[in-house]
């Protein structure tokens, strides 16, 4: 079992694999994207990119306030932006994933408690799912919108 970048959204735990973190921001100031869902706060350029950052509550169908924290993905090229970053965390006790969400590759008992390992593949799907149902989708896939 990897090491697990351990985060808070709401009052919920969630890990990722460290190998599938690019970097960790304090939130800096976003870019608007004109006619984006609400879920995507707006855009960051993190070394010459343009990185989407989502709101990690409202892609798990919550409100409350934004988080203070970016966690941006390796691959995926997206961000999250989350209420905590815990720090690193060895998973034990894992449990079959996609429980609770169809992004979650398992459930693993933390320091800190009950978490969930986001599956970002998964997470990205996800989110091209819930983008292509608002009102303005792209017609293309994220990847491609992203990247403009």
């Amino acid at each position: 079992m990897g090491r697990t970048l351990l985060m808070g959204s709401g009052r919920a735990l969630f890990g990722l694999n460290v190998k599938e973190v690019r970097e960790v921001l304090k939130a800096p100031p976003l870019h608007y994207v004109p006619l984006a869902p609400a879920m995507l706060l707006g855009a960051i350029n993190v070394h010459d990119a343009v990185v989407p950052v989502f709101d990690f509550l409202q892609l798990r169908g919550l409100q409350g306030e934004v988080g203070e924290h970016i966690v941006v993905l390796q691959g995926a090229c997206m961000a999250l932006a989350v209420n905590a970053v815990h720090g690193l965390c060895s998973r034990t006790i894992v449990l079959p994933g996609g429980i609770a969400y169809p992004w979650m590759r398992e459930v693993f008992i933390s320091a800190r408690g009950l978490a969930g390992l986001i599956d970002p593949v998964g997470l990205q799907q996800t989110l091209e799912q819930k983008l292509s149902s608002t009102r303005n989708p792209p017609t293309e896939g994220l990847p491609d919108w992203i990247g403009r």
